[in-house]
């Protein structure tokens, strides 16, 4: 597991108008809590919040004001609807003794036998497992091993064993599935309606009445 520094300023200005006015300076404005103990407000450049990108799920060391050092995680990231840029932060911290759950994104590596031979569709159904363990055993990525599925084949968080870590998701939850090609699941569709459309013929007979 890696870890990054992230390095905030401690922040006095509370408020929409001084949030706003942040927001207008590239700052982004964030709050940093830990049980038992009062929440701190801070504020971070955006460009130095970058380094955050595909980290959210590991542990950070964060600097207040470039003296005073504190063990967290991300817990949020709002983000604003119509540009995407983030609008706020929260961050919890942490006890290196205590376990935590936190979401852990799933990486999916090869080409399955069922895509490359068979022309079917990798199907990536769910992204992240909620995992509990110790902030020194929280895995950057979860990797998974997609190669040998084939057409219907799928894993499930069931299939998941990492070591110091105990995933919470549901075992029975698809991670990914290869299905058939489009076009061949299409045609069956079409040969399954023509076979009950051909249905066998009744010819009926009119006979003559005789006099």
């Amino acid at each position: 597991m890696s870890e990054v520094t992230l390095n905030v300023e401690t922040r006095t200005g509370l408020g929409t108008g001084a949030v706003k006015k942040l927001r207008r300076q590239n700052k982004i404005p964030g709050i940093f809590y830990f049980h038992g103990s009062k929440n701190l407000p801070f504020v971070v450049d955006r460009a130095e919040l970058h380094s955050v990108w595909g980290h959210e799920s590991g542990l950070l060391e964060i600097i207040f004001d470039s003296k005073t050092h504190k063990k967290c995680v991300v817990r949020d990231i709002q983000f604003d609807p119509v540009k995407g840029t983030p609008i706020h932060i929260d961050l919890m911290g942490i006890k290196m003794t205590e376990k935590l759950r936190v979401n852990v994104h799933i990486q999916l590596n090869g080409t399955p036998d069922g895509v490359k031979n068979a022309g079917g569709v990798l199907q990536h159904t769910i992204r992240e497992l909620e995992v509990e363990c110790l902030p020194t055993d929280i895995p950057d990525s979860i990797e998974v091993d997609v190669t040998e599925l084939g057409i219907g084949d799928s894993i499930h968080v069931s299939d998941i064993m990492v070591e110091n870590v105990t995933v919470l998701t549901d075992p029975s939850t698809v991670i990914a599935t290869v299905s058939a090609p489009r076009v061949i699941a299409e045609q069956e569709v079409v040969e399954e309606e023509g076979e009950e459309e051909a249905q066998p013929e009744v010819i009926s007979q009119k006979t003559e009445d005789t006099e």
